[in-house]
């Protein structure tokens, strides 16, 4: 029997209220065909909806392991807000689309949750686990990850990691966990140029339906911290703005949002 044959289907679900919840593992509930649902409500975050600037090389080393032609470890590392957990979802929403088992764990949220949510992941043919910084100092989750990494090795499942350091200057304490985290490609991703954020920020509001004139991108991008996350933020207050004024986002309409929020 090959390796493939031996993965149990399973998914792992991150819910519109960004809490992750562990979805059944395998056995007569799950189909193979189940399996894009748990990202459905996730699209959003997709390789056609992420701008790579200079981060092109590790978008495609992601897209070979979703895609199945690729076994190494990744593992991603920079400061908020430059598309990590983006693309560590489009991964799995990928993965997915191929109905290939995958799971998407934001350790963020690691106090929710148990060790145990480690079991069995070596079943999958692909896992992301985003913020794994947050498990440093935790003895018992270093020692879970510790022996999932060995899981992983032996069934040959990739591993693709997030965090907001490398992995040497990483505050893991469990030094064979630490030497673990180099294992595979590191890619240290970079932040987006002005003109990369105004692509973003226009590519995103094209995705929720509406447009963004050039005047009223580079007003914002000018008056607002450039990070991603706080652009995609702001952009949603606008979104919503406009749909309860009924009124177009122009220059004036955000000014006069850009001073209530003040």
């Amino acid at each position: 029997m090959t390796k493939s044959a031996h993965k149990r289907q399973r998914s792992l679900e991150f819910h519109r209220d960004h809490k992750f919840q562990p979805l059944r593992a395998g056995g007569d509930n799950t189909s193979s065909s189940q399996l894009p649902l748990g990202f459905a409500r996730h699209d959003i975050y997709t390789f056609d909806s992420y701008i790579p600037g200079s981060n092109r090389e590790p978008a495609d080393a992601l897209q070979g392991i979703a895609r199945g032609s690729g076994h190494d470890n990744i593992y991603l590392w920079a400061g908020r807000g430059v598309g990590k957990s983006h693309l560590l979802q489009a991964a799995c929403n990928l993965a997915a689309q191929s109905e290939r088992a995958c799971a998407y764990i934001p350790l963020r949220q690691v106090d929710d949750f148990t060790p145990d949510l480690f079991s069995s992941l070596e079943d999958l043919s692909l896992v992301c686990l985003d913020d794994v910084d947050e498990l440093a100092g935790r003895d018992d989750w270093e020692l879970a990850l510790f022996d999932l990494f060995n899981r992983l090795k032996d069934t040959e499942t990739p591993l693709v990691m997030s965090a907001g350091c490398s992995p040497k200057g990483s505050l893991i304490r469990l030094p064979d966990l630490k030497s673990r985290l180099s294992w595979g490609l590191c890619y240290h991703l970079q932040p987006l140029d002005d003109h990369e954020n105004m692509a973003a920020l226009k590519l995103r509001a094209r995705e929720r339906g509406f447009e963004l004139t050039d005047q009223v991108v580079e007003y914002l991008i000018k008056r607002i911290e450039r990070d991603t996350r706080n652009l995609f933020r702001w952009l949603d207050r606008l979104d919503r703005h406009s749909l309860e004024a009924q009124r177009k986002l122009t220059v004036d309409f955000v000014k006069e949002i850009l001073e209530i929020k003040a």
